[in-house]
């Protein structure tokens, strides 16, 4: 007569359940960090979404004590087991590559446009050091001091075994801490220089040419350094407790350890209880989920996955106006972000540049102090026109609509008209009598030449 099957604990059904919501729920950061060609982050939650899928199948294997009909875990645990010892380097290593490169692009030292081809390379072999190739070295250097072929714990399922010596903690344990050491190091340098450059902070963080805007490095910083600051308490204890667990130690034989007892499979009964270690990788899901799935390029990729499906008719946004998608569109590209930078700041400029401007009629094509702002002699009327708005921004606030004034267009002209004046505007003394070209110093090399073109037709609405 067959025993009655033994129901799972409530842990098993817990993390089960948890894991596979922290599975779903870590997709859509998962693509948003690979679309910005992220790597140390996109690794991050690759390596916690293998650790949710492992406790789910843990815990749907073993999800109870009754370890007479456990099966045995063979070729899933040896591979389990090297996955995990590689894990617990590579989370680490992922934090120290994230806090690098958010360090890199506050270093205004060293600060350049593009990078050449020799940094990219040198970068990008970096983050593939600590994100892949130091967790496989670790996990090849396991079979150096595995004690024996493999722990199964109830719920928590594979776990490595250890030999009693001073070469488990040399190679094996003591790495994790060591590069949380180095991630709070460049952690920390991140914290300096937010403090050093923070009046100048989001002008950095334009201008770095890394792909980060100020919401999304804020947000990139705030979940590393909350998980760093909660990795590096949990390895140090786990060095501390496998130390003092595994004293005093043995010398170190290769045929003593892998000897015919290496093969053994120990199981063990928990009573219902599930390793920490193990709720680390299900916290860390949410924890992605909150910082980069709720922000505004999720939600645009939401949108879209519901438009696909023809779902998106209940969460269709009205357009308030033509304008605004207009500015949106042109934040999106670099030269109109400069256009209307210069904008915004064009009358302040403008004060400054004396004796460049020029004066132009209709009629007679003379010339005034145009960038002065002063009115023309006569100002031209012409039907169907409109007169330009005062303030560089005033279209933002007042949108052209049809409603409103009839025959303007949603955005406004970017071309150059026949009749126009082309200046460039930069810090210095003028270089010619239609424009101005100017350097900050005869040593610099990299800098931004800002064009403001100038329509010499005053037009005023009848």
């Amino acid at each position: 007569m067959s025993s009655a099957p033994v129901l799972p604990y409530p842990q098993a059904v817990a993390i089960q359940t948890l894991s596979a919501i922290a599975i779903l729920i870590s997709l859509p950061p998962l693509v948003l960090h690979w679309k910005n060609r992220n790597f140390p982050a996109a690794s991050l939650i690759c390596w916690f979404l293998v650790l949710d899928l492992f406790n789910i199948t843990n815990a749907f294997i073993w999800p109870g004590d009754d370890i007479e009909n456990w099966w045995d875990g063979e070729g899933l645990c040896d591979v389990e087991v090297k996955i995990l010892t590689g894990a617990y380097a590579a989370i680490p290593g992922t934090l120290v590559c994230i806090f690098r490169n958010l360090a890199a692009v506050l270093d205004t030292r060293r600060a350049t446009l593009v990078p050449t081809k020799r940094q990219r390379r040198q970068s990008h072999g970096i983050e593939l050091m600590f994100c892949l190739g130091i967790p496989l070295i670790t996990a090849l250097l396991h079979m150096v001091y595995q004690g024996n072929r493999y722990f199964i714990f109830a719920i928590s399922g594979c776990v490595t075994g250890l030999d009693e010596s001073w070469v488990s903690l040399a190679l094996g344990y003591i790495w994790p801490l060591v590069i949380c050491l180095i991630g709070n190091y460049y952690c920390g340098l991140v914290l300096y220089r937010l403090h050093r450059y923070r009046s100048q902070f989001g002008d950095i963080i334009r201008s770095a040419n890394s792909g980060l805007n100020k919401s999304r490095f804020l947000r990139l910083f705030s979940l590393s350094f909350v998980m760093m600051l909660a990795l590096t308490p949990t390895q140090a204890f786990m060095v501390y407790r496998n130390i003092s667990l595994n004293l005093p130690w043995h010398s170190y034989s290769w045929t003593y350890i892998h000897d015919y007892a290496w093969y053994e499979i120990v199981k063990v009964p928990t009573n219902g209880e599930v390793f920490f270690d193990r709720w680390i990788p299900v916290i860390a899901g949410f924890m992605s989920f909150i910082f980069f799935g709720c922000g505004k390029d999720a939600l645009s990729m939401y949108r879209s996955i519901l438009r696909f499906f023809g779902l998106d008719c209940c969460f269709r946004t009205p357009q308030s106006s033509s304008a605004g998608s207009f500015a949106q569109n042109t934040s999106r590209s670099s030269g109109s972000r400069v256009r209307l930078l210069f904008a915004r700041n064009s009358k302040q400029n403008a004060r400054g540049i004396a004796n460049t401007s020029c004066r132009t009629d209709s009629s007679n094509g003379s010339y005034e102090d145009i960038e002065k702002g002063s009115p023309p002699s006569e100002p031209s009327k012409r039907p169907g026109r409109f007169s330009w708005p005062k303030s560089p921004f005033s279209w933002l606030r007042h949108p052209f609509s049809s409603s409103s004034h009839k025959g303007v267009p949603s955005a406004p002209r970017l071309a150059v008209p026949s009749n126009t004046v082309s200046t460039s505007a930069w810090a210095g003394s003028s270089q010619s009598r239609g424009s101005i070209d100017l350097n900050t110093s005869p040593t610099q090399k990299d800098f931004i030449r800002v064009k403001q073109v100038i329509r010499q037709e005053s037009k005023v609405r009848v």
